[in-house]
């Protein structure tokens, strides 16, 4: 039906898209294990049907079944060489069903796999794994691309890169945890932001427990985001009856909270698990008797742009930068000029050491992170993308990317997850003909330099004229004015007092005539002067009131810290005072590091907690001179990634934490285990056998538990995926273990799950057995007679953890009697 039909559809009325393909598959072939890309290619008919099935219950958007069928996750299951006739398939089938009175929306899914730095999938191979299938499904005539179910905004925009090759519209929808946050830790502001900024036409979520649960996340994504919303959500949170799986909410349910959705640009609704044909019937029901529920308003897009907000993102964490938005200080200090502790780090990739300094000038107060690498000798390139990469798992703020090197400049870009800054073009046409078709492809703001050929003018006028040039020509890359900070260049008051306050006087203009956002280095004012500090923060504070915005400055001077949030106060940039107060209401007097934490056994400790992998081998070396081996495991890493683990559940670590802090733990215990004085098995705290069940390929989940219960001393053998049943309970019996754990995130996969549990009881299994994994949950647990069922890795070391105390609670009281 072609992408312009499509976007002017949107924009006239809602779209009702379709249901759940898998749950349908599960009704119809008895919960049969095989995956829905193999039961396309043997029983096509039965695809054909369920889509015909959705579009006689109004479905108006009908997706294709190749959620899983990428060249990554179908080598999984040995079917990479089908990747062309599958998803070729999967359109026929889906256009000859719709009869061309239906958009054909091409599904794309997650690879399964984890993106590096957290996993070993790069961002190349990840969006080329993508565009190969995308150039299948768009041959084949779909007429729009859905994004869908995505936890990592890493591999979302690797999808989004290869879908953007495309001239098809591309529906993004990412898929976020009871606590509102994905598996990485991203929030539905920061996910709207990136979505957008990377080029979708529209934005969304789907695989939740229902509306309830998609409409405060949609709610949070309006607040930052223009672009119309979709939404897919599952029929409640499944339980177990009977040995099936069921999804709780009925259709009728299901729309019951439709009329919630209309304060929001909801333009695309349909279902995810759980939902059939009677609940596409039930949204088609209650979007004709509603009519005007969903009527054309005022867009987001619309409303956004009258308010002119710069929009920033890291991978956490976001800013939404409105007219009288708050001053945020650039942390300024990743910057080898001057600094020879930075040149050192670059060049010897301490990586630890600017991950640290990056977090500790965001703790200080910094809302962005300035990164300059201009060191001559280093690979730039790989270095820029690298450093990236490492500050990204440790801080969640944007970052600003500091270079006048294209190349570099790209490399970072391609990386970086979220909205990023460009530092910086000027107004040359070669700068602005290098950055912005840069800025325009991975979606970044740019800082724009009031200088060109001629250098920088002397006059206020002189300078506002390159300005304008700026932003003349960032709107012909389709950039936006709030998309563009300028810097007016702050000069030295040593050798031009005059020019400070040409620099004001610019800064005040900016503002007022071009109202963009406004940036400046704050430190060149006082170059070569004594009193730097003083110097800075009186000038701080006049740009301030000329309207300055983002600093670029150190964050660790308290005191023009203390300045700052005084004068975001003052001049109302700090609604109701709220930073102001939060901050010196609760102030707490700092207290001096004790000896322990500068002593080598508190900084294995804090490298375990923070996750510097680098450091951890010769702190142990140095730490082995006064501590025996068994008490540094048993005294500092044991507690320390307990601590790791607390931080986890409280939410204050996420994914990306969590995986470095256990990847620093399991170096430094391969590094002590030949040190060790007793025996391999008298270390083991117990064992236990992992493995994914038949049918499911699914590995990312089960790679986490091993990483975590390797940390906390069990002896782990991992079977790997899509493991049979017979496999599994061999090896628990020949390995003696103390525990099976079974991983499942397909409902189609429960059966053989089921098949596993009952198989080990046969066998005479004398061990524990736990189950995890999406589609499972404590009720199942019981009714297929599992010991345990964990939400995630750490409550499975707790519940095995608790179950070897019992057990020798028992031994030890057998002995006494």
């Amino acid at each position: 039906m072609g992408k312009k039909r499509f976007l002017e559809r949107v924009q006239e009325e809602i779209i009702i898209g379709d249901g759940a393909m898998g749950t349908m598959l599960q009704n119809l072939t008895a919960g049969s294990d095989i995956n829905p890309e193999q039961l396309m290619l043997e029983k096509p008919d039965l695809i054909l049907d369920i889509h015909r099935q959705y579009l006689v219950a109004g479905a108006e958007l009908i997706e294709t079944n190749t959620f899983g069928a990428n060249g990554i996750k179908l080598a999984s299951s040995g079917m990479a060489d089908q990747l062309r006739e599958i998803n070729e398939l999967a359109v026929e089938l889906a256009r000859e069903a719709a009869g061309g009175k239906a958009f054909i929306a091409g599904s794309v899914g997650p690879t399964g796999k984890l993106m590096e730095p957290c996993g070993e999938l790069s961002m190349d191979e990840a969006r080329d794994n993508y565009y190969r299938q995308l150039s299948y499904l768009a041959g084949a005539g779909i007429d729009v691309i859905i994004i869908e179910t995505m936890n990592d905004l890493a591999e979302m925009k690797a999808a989004l890169l290869a879908a953007r090759e495309f001239d098809l519209p591309v529906i993004a929808q990412m898929t976020f945890t009871e606590n509102g946050r994905t598996l990485m830790g991203t929030g539905p502001e920061t996910a709207a932001i990136t979505l957008e900024a990377l080029g979708a036409d529209l934005i969304g979520i789907n695989c939740v427990a229902g509306l309830e649960e998609a409409i405060p996340i949609l709610e949070r994504m309006s607040r930052v985001s223009g672009l119309p919303l979709s939404v897919f959500a599952n029929a409640g949170i499944p339980v177990s009856r009977g040995g099936k799986t069921i999804y709780p909410q009925s259709a009728e349910d299901y729309v019951r909270l439709l009329p919630d959705l209309a304060p929001f640009n909801i333009r695309v609704i349909g279902g995810c698990c759980g939902t059939t044909p009677d609940y596409i019937r039930e949204l088609k029901k209650i979007s004709r008797e509603e009519a005007g529920l969903f009527s054309k308003k005022a867009s987001n897009k619309e409303k956004k742009a009258g308010r002119k907000a710069l929009s920033l993102a890291g991978n956490r964490e976001y800013l939404f930068l409105e007219e009288r938005a708050p001053v945020y200080v650039i942390g300024e200090k990743i910057n080898p000029t001057g600094r020879k502790d930075i040149k050192k780090a670059l060049r010897e990739e301490n990586w630890a050491y600017l991950r640290k300094l990056a977090r500790e000038q965001v703790e200080a107060g910094a809302g962005l992170i300035d990164v300059n690498i201009g060191l001559p000798g280093i690979d730039k390139v790989r270095v820029m993308e690298r450093l990236v990469q490492e500050l990204q798992l440790d801080i969640g703020v944007p970052l600003v990317l500091d270079s006048d090197d294209p190349a570099v400049l790209e490399a970072a870009l391609k990386v970086y997850v979220g909205k990023p800054v460009i530092n910086s073009v000027n107004g040359e046409k070669r700068s602005m003909d290098e950055v912005f078709p840069l800025a325009q492809k991975y979606g970044a703001a740019v800082i724009g330099l009031t200088l060109d050929e001629e250098g920088i003018p002397s006059t206020v006028e002189g300078r506002l004229q390159i300005a304008r040039r700026i932003v003349e020509e960032a709107a012909r890359y389709g950039i936006g004015k709030e998309d563009i900070i300028i810097d007016p260049l702050a000069m030295t008051a040593g050798s031009d007092q005059e020019g400070v306050l040409l620099t004001l006087e610019t800064i005040k203009r900016l503002k007022g005539e071009l109202g963009v956002k406004t940036t400046l280095g704050v430190s060149n004012v006082s170059h070569g002067l004594p009193e730097r500090a003083l110097l800075n923060r009186t000038f701080l504070a006049m740009a301030i009131a000329q309207g300055l915005d983002l600093p670029i400055a150190d964050p660790f001077d308290e005191e023009m810290g203390d300045m700052l949030r005084a004068a975001n106060l003052l001049t109302n940039r700090d609604e109701d005072g709220r930073a102001y107060i939060k901050h010196y209401g609760k102030k707490e007097s700092a207290e001096a590091k004790t000896g322990e934490q500068e002593r080598p056994a508190g900084r294995i400790k804090r490298a375990v907690i923070e996750g510097e992998g680098n450091n951890i081998i010769p702190l142990i070396e140095l730490a082995l001179e006064k501590e025996s081996p068994e008490d540094i495991v048993d005294q500092l890493l044991i507690p320390a990634i307990r601590e790791v683990g607390d931080l986890y559940e409280r939410g204050i670590y996420y994914l990306p934490q969590l995986l470095k802090s256990a990847e620093t733990m399991q170096l430094a215990f391969d590094y002590l285990k030949d040190l060790l004085s007793l025996d391999k098995g008298e270390r083991e705290k117990g064992s236990i056998v992992l493995a994914t069940v038949k049918g499911d390929i699914h590995d990312i989940g089960k790679n986490i538990v091993k990483l975590i219960f390797q940390n906390h001393g069990y002896r782990v053998i991992d079977l790997g995926t899509n493991v049979e049943a017979e496999q599994i309970v061999e090896t628990a019996l020949k390995e003696q273990v103390d525990f099976v754990g079974l991983s499942s995130l397909m409902t189609t996969t429960l059966g053989a799950m089921e098949e596993t549990i009952k198989l080990l009881r046969e066998r005479g299994f004398q061990g524990r057995t736990i189950i995890g994994g999406a589609v499972t949950s404590p009720d199942y647990a019981e009714e297929i007679g599992a010991d345990f069922h964990a939400r995630d890795a750490l409550e499975g070391v707790r519940k095995a953890d608790g179950a070897i105390s019992a057990l020798k609670k028992v031994k030890e009281n057998g002995r006494e009697d």
